[in-house]
Parts: C-alpha cells; sequence; structure tokens
C-alpha cells in the first residue's frame, strides 16, 4: 500500500468514529426525550384522574345530567324540565328511562330538592354533575271586574290561552273584548256568554271591553293557566 493510500486511510478513520459516535449520542437522547415524554403524559393522566374522580363514574354521570334535561320523563323540552313531573317522578321511573342510571347508586336533585334517589348515596360518595335548566310551573289565576265605560283586568302572568266570560246588564251592549290592545272578541249584536281565545306569552294579558248603553253595566270573568318558567339546576351524583 502506497504512503498516500496510508494516509488517506489514517485521514478517514476520526471521521467515521465521529460519525458512529454522533449515531450513539442520537439515539440515547431520543431513549431520553421518549422516557421524559411517557414520564409526562403518565403525569398529565394521573392529574386529570385525580381532578375529576374515577373517569367511568363520571362519564356516567355527566351522561345522565344532560340526559335529564333533554329526554326523560322529568323534561318537556330541550333545557325544559316540568315542576308538575318533577313531583310526579320515581327513582324507578328515571332509571328505566335513562341508560346511566341503570345498576348504580344515584341521586337526583331539582332546584335543590331532593326528587329521586337509590342505594347508599351521601354527601361523601359518588360523583356529581349538574346542568342549568328552565323550570316550569302553572298555576290558576282569575279575575272579575265590572263593565263601565272604560273596564279593564289584568291577570298575574303569562298564559297562551284565556277563557272569558262576558255577562252583560240588561241595556248594555258589549260590541268587542280586547287583550293587550288587540281585538279578540267583537260582534256589532253583542259578545255574550264563555269564550276561549289563544293569546301570546310575551305579556301579562290585560282585558277590556268596549261597552254601550245609558250607564253600561255587568260584570267579565277572566281565568287562566298561569305558565311560569324560571332558571335552576338539575344535579345528578352517581356511585357505579
Amino acid at each position: 500500500m502506497s504512503r498516500g493510500n496510508l494516509r488517506h486511510l489514517r485521514l478517514s478513520q476520526p471521521t467515521s468514529c465521529r460519525g458512529q459516535t454522533t449515531l450513539a449520542g442520537l439515539a440515547i437522547a431520543l431513549v431520553l426525550l421518549t422516557a421524559v415524554t411517557t414520564t409526562s403524559v403518565v403525569l398529565a393522566d394521573q392529574a386529570l384522574v385525580d381532578a375529576t374522580g374515577d373517569p367511568p363514574e363520571q362519564r356516567h354521570a355527566e351522561s345522565a345530567a344532560s340526559a335529564l334535561v333533554t329526554e326523560s320523563p322529568l323534561a318537556i323540552s330541550d333545557g325544559t324540565v316540568s315542576a308538575e313531573r318533577v313531583n310526579q317522578t320515581n327513582a324507578s321511573e328515571l332509571a328505566s328511562a335513562i341508560p346511566a342510571l341503570r345498576g348504580t347508586d344515584f341521586r337526583v336533585v331539582v332546584d335543590g330538592n331532593v326528587v329521586a334517589t337509590r342505594g347508599g348515596i351521601n354527601n361523601t360518595t359518588g360523583t356529581t354533575a349538574t346542568r342549568g335548566v328552565g323550570l316550569l310551573s302553572t298555576r290558576s289565576d282569575q279575575i272579575t271586574f265590572a263593565i263601565d265605560n272604560d273596564s279593564r283586568g289584568s291577570l298575574d302572568g303569562r298564559t297562551d290561552q284565556l277563557r272569558i266570560d262576558v255577562d252583560p246588564a240588561n241595556g248594555t251592549t258589549v260590541r268587542a273584548v280586547t287583550v293587550n290592545d288587540r281585538v279578540v272578541l267583537h260582534r256589532p249584536t253583542g259578545v255574550e256568554g264563555t269564550h276561549t281565545v289563544n293569546v301570546s306569552t310575551y305579556a301579562d294579558p290585560t282585558v277590556g271591553v268596549e261597552a254601550t248603553g245609558p250607564a253600561p253595566a255587568g260584570q267579565v270573568t277572566v281565568s287562566a293557566t298561569i305558565i311560569e318558567r324560571r332558571p335552576t339546576r338539575v344535579e345528578v351524583t352517581v356511585d357505579a
């Protein structure tokens, strides 16, 4: 072998060693990075578990809470529950309708009141999920006012339907009945008797009459089912 070739060989060897050293260093760095990343993911997962409790139990609670306010025996529409249905429900009915409640201990609270419970749920067991909803309730209301030249009466609350009983005295003709200044009944020869009219729920209804006669007299009775909706919360605790 010539001196030139030997010189070339000596010069080439350090380059190969440096390449091997670089690859070894890169491999070690990748192993360390993988170890650090894996440790970080494990720690993050553990932190999530610590923050949310048992994941399957949390999923059961969240699923049950969503179902309670959308498609349960309590709901009359998405995000609205009926106070009447809340008062009539029980744990068996809710468990039958909501898969997430089957085979678990649970407690359902609406507007701060426990409405259904099964098993040994207490304040220190289980996982809780809540949803904001509108609570719809109804009540009856009725007013009576005298017929005169400017007779009016107002109900306290919103409704979608009124029952109006017009009872004019002799010599009095009620030509029209209005609700919030909109004519809902009209008859030139006179409106008498009981009538049912649909009305807007955007305002409390004020009923008025347009009467004629020497001294208009008589009375009007208005009755309705008042609809009330207010915000509240539905809470479900599940111990799966």
